[in-house]
């Protein structure tokens, strides 16, 4: 036999010897990752992680490995080994020459998507979202990234570019009760309530089991004053997330008048009606051009805001013109004769005790003496906050004397 002949024996018997020692740290490999499987299903992370890490001093390359280590670091909120998991896959990815093909191993975009949410998660939001439209880029067609990205912008408060993104998920997935949600919750935080419900119903037709929607579509019913609607969805949540459940019971639960309280020493007499004398409510007021501080005390549901209570501006007073507040003078014209009252109060005191606001307020009488009020149709309107910075709620904002409730 020849020299080359020989040669040639030995290196086709060196490579081969080389494949078959590569063909077992892969069989071995996989292996070590089955072990790492039954780990996790028994809740054993770090006797996983261990697992893990073996499949991939046996196999370097092994893409599933880097894979579920980076989701178990992720959960363990380790976000900088999770980067760096996640990292190796995208390298082994990138190149055509080391590229895992096996059935489990996530492809280049799927390794782009996982790296992104591990930036998000580390709040390093610049780097996710090139990741996610890196992934984007390469599978135009995955709406996962495009989704995921619109959700960081809603994290970072950028919701047109989140309402951008979401309606070319919903092109891409029109049957995807998801992106409706997600188009729902941008508008509830625009304010875009009648928007928020359309969509927000729509999800629900299309993914009924939805604790996440029916929060969503509670609260854009509450941003319209649909109250009942709005405590539909909580009850629907009491059964599905106690957690969500006490969250919109908080948002629902806005503050609300109880009762106005006219019978303190020199308070407003609100139960006079139409054309009263102005001097009947106390006879200094028969001097022409005199005047008198008067005080009614309003208490409410919740315990409110001090200093959002105690601003004049925050309060009105005016005369009644509804249904529910009455008619000032029975409906008749205002004249010259009716007494002068200033739409804002002087000054109010809150007593967070009992929950109750004191609203002191000036009337005058006119240059002949001759003015006359009809008291029980003089509305008192808040439109401040309570303590957790709720506005009121606008069924219960305003009262009068001649209305049993506030309306």
């Amino acid at each position: 036999m020849s020299s080359s002949t020989s040669d040639y024996t030995v290196s086709f018997d060196l490579t081969s010897i080389y494949q078959n020692v590569q063909d077992q740290r892969t069989q071995l490999a996989q292996y070590a990752i089955m072990q790492a499987a039954t780990y996790m299903q028994n809740n054993k992370t770090d006797q996983a992680v261990s697992a893990f890490k073996k499949a991939l001093g046996l196999d370097p390359q092994n893409t599933t490995a880097y894979n579920y280590l980076g989701q178990i670091y992720m959960s363990q909120g380790k976000n900088a080994d999770a980067i760096k998991a996640f990292q190796q896959i995208v390298r082994i990815q990138s190149n055509a020459a080391t590229a895992d093909g096996s059935s489990t191993a996530p492809t280049l975009a799927d390794a782009h998507i996982s790296l992104g949410n591990a930036y998000l998660q580390n709040k390093q939001y610049t780097q996710s979202e090139k990741e996610y439209k890196t992934a984007a880029r390469l599978n135009p067609q995955n709406p996962v990234a495009v989704y995921t990205l619109g959700q960081q912008y809603v994290t970072q408060n950028r919701l047109s570019e989140a309402e951008a993104q979401f309606k070319q998920v919903q092109k891409l997935s029109p049957k995807d009760g998801n992106v409706y949600y997600a188009l729902g919750q941008v508008y509830n935080k625009e304010g875009k309530y009648d928007e928020a419900v359309t969509n927000l119903e729509k999800s629900l037709t299309l993914k009924t089991k939805f604790p996440s929607a029916n929060y969503e579509l509670g609260v854009a019913y509450n941003g319209l004053g649909r109250t009942a609607d709005a405590k539909n969805q909580l009850s629907i949540l009491k059964n599905t997330d106690t957690t969500l459940a006490s969250q919109l019971q908080f948002i629902i639960n806005k503050p609300q008048m109880v009762a106005i309280n006219t019978t303190a020493p020199g308070a407003f007499n609100d139960i006079l009606g139409p054309s009263t004398p102005l001097w009947y409510l106390d006879s200094s007021l028969a001097v022409p051009n005199s005047s008198k501080t008067y005080s009614v005390t309003i208490s409410f549901t919740n315990a409110m805001d001090v200093s959002s209570i105690t601003n004049p501006q925050n309060w009105s007073i005016s005369r009644a013109n509804s249904t529910a507040a009455g008619f000032y003078n029975n409906m008749m014209p205002v004249s010259d004769k009716d007494a002068t009252i200033l739409n804002t109060p002087q000054a109010i005191t809150y007593n967070p005790l009992t929950n109750e606001a004191t609203v002191n307020f000036r009337i005058s009488q006119n240059a002949a003496g001759t003015a006359v009020i009809d008291p029980s149709h003089i509305v008192f309107k808040f439109s401040g906050q309570d303590a957790s910075g709720r506005s009121m709620d606008q069924t219960a904002d305003e009262v009068d004397g001649s209305s049993t409730t506030p309306f």
